[in-house]
């Protein structure tokens, strides 16, 4: 009866790393990290991609909505002031009021996802200071910002099954450890006691390390190019 129970705690093992890694969750397990604070660092990284998603969304937005409204005959000041309320609070108080003082968004400088707010700040001054058109050079902006949100979406697609794999690969010789006691046998007797237990044990573990670094080396690879 313990038997059972055993496999089927392994069994819902497997299942949850599956789940975890079709979620495109993170698959580094820091060390000295027990379960609440790796879960815990899961989430504040999916809240903080969540964010960068939605400040990049935020500055497109301000892009077309600038674009549209000075189409529309507006003056540029009312405009991107009706972009602002568009793109939401967090790219408004990045935004500030960088652009009517002529000065650099320092917030373009210290977020990557906000460094499209430098050459929208760029374009606003060269057409205030020439008086060239702003709304064509705003709309490439935004379509160029578009096309990148796309390739991130392809790779964060294209990384999944990767992704996926080594979060099974990480776990599955633990779950395997539970299924072979619950159906009788003592692989942690077998492993810590005989030589050649400690064999399979050492060049297992090697061998797991090793394809664990080898995948995400090919996933932050393929992000850094943008593949």
């Amino acid at each position: 009866m313990v038997g059972v129970w055993v496999c089927a705690a392994g069994l819902v093992l497997l299942g949850a790393v599956l789940d975890a890694g079709a979620g495109r969750i993170g698959w580094v397990v820091p060390r000295g990290q027990g379960p609440s604070k790796l879960l815990e660092r899961v989430r504040a990284l999916r809240r903080r991609a969540a964010a960068g998603r939605e400040k990049r969304r935020g500055v497109i937005t301000l892009c077309r909505v600038l674009a549209a409204e000075l189409r529309s005959g507006r003056p540029p000041e009312d405009a991107l002031g009706t972009a602002l309320v568009e793109a939401g609070p967090e790219v408004a108080r990045a935004v500030g009021d960088g652009f009517g003082g002529r000065t650099p968004v320092p917030a373009a400088e210290a977020d990557p996802d906000l460094h499209a707010l430098a050459y929208l700040a760029v374009c606003w001054e060269v057409a205030s200071d020439t008086g060239a058109g702003l709304a064509d050079v705003v709309d490439a902006l935004a379509a160029e910002l578009t096309a990148q949100e796309e390739v991130r979406a392809e790779i964060a697609a294209r990384t999944g099954g990767p992704r996926t794999t080594a979060v099974v690969l990480g776990v599955l010789p633990v779950v395997g450890l539970l299924l072979s006691a619950g159906l009788g046998g003592s692989p942690l007797v077998f492993l810590f006691t005989t030589p050649l237990g400690l064999l399979c044990l050492v060049l297992g573990a090697l061998l797991n390390v090793t394809g664990l670094w080898w995948i995400g080396r090919l996933v932050r690879a393929a992000v850094d190019r943008g593949d």
